[in-house]
């Protein structure tokens, strides 16, 4: 696999990682394809602050899309910190993404079902009724009123999120 070409042509990989990074972030990233860079190098190329590009290759780090050798300075006793990408697990990351996410969509979904909401107009918390008639019709958030909602609405767009999930993970689309 190369360096992260391949992975950075697909959308949805692509979206993964300005969701993690931001398009500030995506420019650290193509900054580093197919070579090796120090933080410095990467700020003084891209023109982006080196706390910047620190906190990227960090949270790039985290998630194990990148790797670093530490060497140290013989002149002034500093280490120096170069880093590659290695972007082969985002594919991983985002199956589990979706994996968590189809977890919580049906957990949602079973809590809606066969119940009665009401909600805030303000902050949209959804509140069932037994909640809502303890809270006396007042929002927990803004003290906003509660007002009735048809769940079905939501109960619809839940169903049919859980299904297009379901398929993408089980066509092995990530």
């Amino acid at each position: 696999m190369d360096n992260g070409k391949s992975v950075l042509s697909d959308p949805e990989a692509k979206k993964f990682l300005v969701e993690i990074l931001d398009e500030e972030g995506l420019d650290v990233v193509y900054s580093l394809l197919d070579r090796e860079a120090t933080d410095e190098e990467i700020a003084e190329e891209t023109g982006i602050k080196i706390n910047t590009v620190r906190r990227v290759l960090y949270k790039l780090y985290d998630y194990r899309l990148a790797s670093y050798v530490r060497t140290k300075d013989s002149e002034i006793g500093w280490y120096i910190y170069t880093w590659k990408l290695d972007l082969k697990r985002i594919y991983d990351l985002i199956r589990l993404r979706k994996q968590r996410l189809l977890e919580e969509l049906t957990r949602e979904l079973e809590s809606m079902q066969d119940k009665v909401f009401f909600a805030c107009k303000k902050d949209e918390k959804y509140v069932p009724f037994e909640e809502a008639s303890e809270l006396q019709f007042k929002c927990p958030v803004c003290e906003g009123v509660l007002e009735y909602v048809d769940s079905q609405e939501r109960i619809q767009q839940l169903q049919e999120e859980i299904e297009r999930l379901q398929k993408e993970l089980s066509n092995g689309h990530y």
